[in-house]
C-alpha cells in the first residue's frame, strides 16, 4: 500500500510541475496594439503572420534610425503569446528605392516579453524591432509593464535621447 501511495504522489508532484513549466513557456495570445521599432537606415513595412503563414491582419511602417526610427500603431490584433512564434513579413528599402526596388523578407521571431494579466484596463502592446543585418526581435509589452522606467520598452517611443539597440538588447 505505501508503495501504491508513494508512486501516487510521484505522478501528482511530476504532473504538477509539467504543468507550471508549460504554461510559462507558452502563453496563449494577446490583443495588442503593434508598433515598428526600427534600427536600421532602411525604410521598412512589415505584416505580421501566424507561425503557418496566415496574415494576422496587421502591419505597420517604420523610418530609418536617422529619421526617428518609429512607425505609426495599429491597433488591434490577436497576436501569439510569449513564448510562442511569430512570422515578420518585411519589405525593405533604402532612402533612394522605388517602392518596386524594396526587397522582402520573412523571418520566424519567438515572441518575448510579459503577458497582460486579463484584469489589466490599458491595452498592451508588442513593439517588433528591425535590427541591422536583418534581424527582427518581437516583445509583448503588457500595460503595466511599458512605462518609459522599464530598460526593456525602445526610448524612440519616448521623450529624450534615442539609443541604437542591438540584438538580444
Amino acid at each position: 500500500m505505501k508503495k501504491i501511495m508513494r508512486l501516487m504522489s510521484i505522478v501528482a508532484s511530476s504532473f504538477a510541475l509539467g504543468s507550471c513549466a508549460a504554461s510559462s513557456m507558452v502563453q496563449g495570445e494577446a490583443n495588442v496594439t503593434v508598433v515598428g521599432a526600427n534600427y536600421t537606415n532602411d525604410y521598412i513595412d512589415f505584416a505580421l503572420m501566424s507561425a503557418s503563414g496566415n496574415n494576422l491582419g496587421i502591419g505597420e511602417s517604420a523610418k530609418p534610425f536617422s529619421m526617428g526610427g518609429s512607425g505609426g500603431w495599429s491597433c488591434c490584433a490577436v497576436v501569439p503569446g510569449v513564448g510562442q512564434p511569430l512570422r515578420v513579413k518585411s519589405k525593405v528599402g533604402a532612402f533612394n528605392d522605388a517602392a518596386d526596388q524594396f526587397k522582402t523578407y520573412e523571418q520566424q521571431v519567438v515572441v518575448a516579453g510579459s503577458m497582460p494579466s486579463p484584469k489589466e484596463k490599458l491595452q498592451s502592446y508588442l513593439s517588433v524591432r528591425f535590427i541591422p543585418n536583418h534581424e527582427v526581435e518581437a516583445e509583448l509589452f503588457a500595460s503595466d509593464d511599458s512605462g518609459p522606467e522599464n530598460p526593456r520598452v525602445d526610448r524612440l517611443f519616448s521623450v529624450g535621447p534615442r539609443v541604437i539597440r542591438h540584438k538580444g538588447e
